[in-house]
């Protein structure tokens, strides 16, 4: 189904992060290679943002886990919080190694956080 657009070419999309895309010039429907290369520097593009914002959160949420679990001494929960921070250390190396490195990442641990 086709998706339809009410916002003029070039025009920013605030709520979405994106700004609409001007096409090839009338009568010029752009050839392959000049496909690939705007779907790669897309990828770029959706890369970066990506690390800049995502792998930031989650690096975020682990070091206050990491605060959290130094005045937990040795509170029963003090595992699991643990095992929370593995969790997310192995999300942002997959997310990374995704993004940028474009393996799979590895089956997920065993435990569970949470």
């Amino acid at each position: 189904m086709p998706i339809s657009c009410s916002v003029p070419p070039g025009e920013a999309v605030p709520e979405l992060g994106v700004r609409t895309v001007r096409g090839p010039p009338a009568g010029r429907a752009g050839g392959p290679a000049e496909v690939t290369f705007r779907l790669a520097e897309d990828r770029d593009r959706i890369a970066a943002g990506m690390k800049d914002i995502v792998v930031r959160r989650l690096f975020a949420a682990g070091f206050s886990l990491e605060t959290a679990l130094s005045l937990m001494g040795d509170h029963p929960a003090a595992g699991r919080i643990r095992e929370a921070i593995r969790e997310l250390d192995l999300a942002i190396r997959d997310f990374r190694e995704v993004l940028f490195d474009h393996h799979r990442p590895g089956p997920p641990s065993s435990g569970r956080p949470g």
